[in-house]
């Protein structure tokens, strides 16, 4: 075989302004990494906390359900006696509280899987998408800025 070596064009040097431009487009990436992940943690944990208040929600107004349907005295609020107050009643949660046509429905109605889970996750990737994206712009126009306005 030959000793010729195949013709690549050499690539010019960075200039010093693209280098710049490039340390802070790196550092963009990683502070979008960091609050992309800080992000979905948040998410999940506000998610996982709405669907298990959820289903306590549910489990305190079936217990109020159950204790009006077997003909069980339950205690009404302090400041608005339509309202029972099921803490006092013996269902300990959450403090939610309701007329006995609101605990009837909410003690029908059993909250699914993922129900409560969906929208909060949904919404905080979303937040998380756009403030990854914000993250990273605001560095790489920092650099540009930073390098005299020179091409990337």
């Amino acid at each position: 075989m030959s000793e010729i070596k195949p013709y690549y064009p050499a690539k010019p040097p960075l200039t010093a302004g693209a280098r710049f431009i490039r340390g802070f487009q790196r550092v963009g990436v990683v502070m979008a990494c960091l609050v992309g992940v800080i992000g979905l943690i948040t998410s999940i944990v506000v998610a996982v906390d709405q669907q298990s208040s959820a289903s306590r929600r549910y489990s305190q107004a079936k217990c109020v359900y159950d204790k009006l349907s077997a003909g069980q005295p339950v205690k009404m609020r302090e400041y608005d006696k339509s309202k029972i107050d099921y803490d006092e009643s013996g269902c300990l949660g959450p403090g939610y509280g309701g007329t006995p046509t609101e605990v009837a429905i909410a003690a029908a109605n059993p909250p699914s899987a993922l129900e409560s889970f969906v929208a909060p996750f949904a919404i905080g990737i979303g937040i998380t998408a756009v403030s990854s994206a914000l993250s990273f712009g605001l560095f790489w126009l920092l650099g540009w800025l930073c390098a005299g306005f020179t091409r990337d």
